[in-house]
């Protein structure tokens, strides 16, 4: 049985997506992809970068070599990072409403446009 057979369908679950989304995204059957995650067959280092790559996580933490998942940003999210690391309060206070605002927006729409395919 492979290591990273509980984290990924641990990680599937938090991203709700299926195993016939990640099936797709790997260009494979459903059926290989769940022999994954059943620890049944195991993955080439093609796939397991893959992975990591869709879910943004290390192929250590998929490894289970961490027990926490090491957040990875890109340039633009770590520079946004640290300045938010240099505001007051009150700063800190508005960066976060203006986030979750967009945020909800953002899924708004989604949900707008995915009522709108489905009629």
């Amino acid at each position: 049985m492979a290591m990273y057979e509980l984290k990924l369908r641990e990680l599937r679950e938090e991203k709700r997506v299926t195993q016939n989304e990640i099936a797709k995204y790997l260009k494979i059957s459903r059926s290989a992809y769940a022999h994954y995650e059943s620890g049944d067959r195991q993955m080439n280092y093609e796939t397991m970068f893959l992975l990591a790559d869709y879910y943004k996580v290390s192929v250590d933490y998929l490894l289970g070599r961490y027990e926490t998942n090491p957040i990875q940003v890109n340039k633009e999210e770590a520079h946004l990072i640290d300045l938010y690391r240099l505001l007051d309060e009150r700063g800190k206070a508005t960066a976060q409403i203006t986030i979750n605002s967009q945020y909800e927006q953002s899924n708004d729409k989604k949900e707008t446009t995915r009522i709108q395919h489905s009629v």
